[in-house]
């Protein structure tokens, strides 16, 4: 059973996230998974952490589930193309460029062979689901010329599925959530605060870097 202070808190959440306009959702959605294949966005902010955000709140803000998923997949598609065209003209200048050399230059030595070969499709379609490879395959797929229609198809492929889970996840959590005690989420925030400081505490300890993309 919620105590007083949980249910009040949770009632003033709720207002608010009730306050929001659900296009400004819809807007924030588009553009955020439009950016993370079309301009590298998914490097510092992954777009499913977004996108089942904006699907949690749909409980709240009245956010159309289906609306929301076809958002996210034309926002995934159109960035997919748009990374596409412009590993197709840029490809080689910007691959040498410092920050994503560095930092994905193994990756894309790997990755590079398997997009001129017969899994190339397979691979676009699957690369929307981690946030490095979404961010780098179109724009190899461009560089090493891959035929626009093969790789439209297996971006659609992609992006659909992709909005279609994610956005679904979304949703379910948040239902579940909304039916579970104060008490629990209480336990999970703490879990998740010290998940997420054990690991920069690992990736302190082995002298990884902690860093964005755009970091010197």
């Amino acid at each position: 059973m919620q105590c007083r202070g949980a249910k009040e808190h949770d009632s003033g959440v709720q207002e608010f996230l009730g306050s929001l306009d659900p296009w400004l959702i819809y807007v924030v959605v588009g553009f955020l998974t439009f950016g993370e294949s079309a301009a590298f966005v998914s490097l510092v902010f992954p777009g499913e952490i977004g996108l089942v955000a904006a699907a949690a709140l749909g409980l709240s803000t009245g956010v159309d589930p289906f609306l929301l998923a076809t958002v996210a997949a034309l926002g995934a598609a159109l960035g997919g193309i748009v990374g596409y065209a412009i590993g197709r003209r840029y490809g080689s200048r910007l691959m040498a460029w410092d920050p994503i050399s560095r930092r994905l230059g193994e990756r894309m030595t790997e990755l590079r062979p398997m997009l001129v070969g017969p899994e190339a499709g397979a691979l676009v379609a699957v690369a929307r689901f981690n946030q490095v490879t979404r961010a780098v395959v179109p724009a190899l797929a461009g560089m090493v010329a891959m035929g626009r229609a093969r790789f439209a198809v297996a971006n659609a492929v992609g992006a659909v599925v992709w909005a279609a889970v994610f956005t679904a996840i979304g949703f379910y959590a948040a239902e579940w959530w909304n039916n579970t005690s104060g008490l629990v989420h209480m336990l999970m925030a703490i879990t998740t605060v010290g998940a997420v400081f054990g690991w920069l505490f690992m990736k302190r300890r082995r002298g990884d870097p902690v860093e964005s993309v755009g970091d010197a």
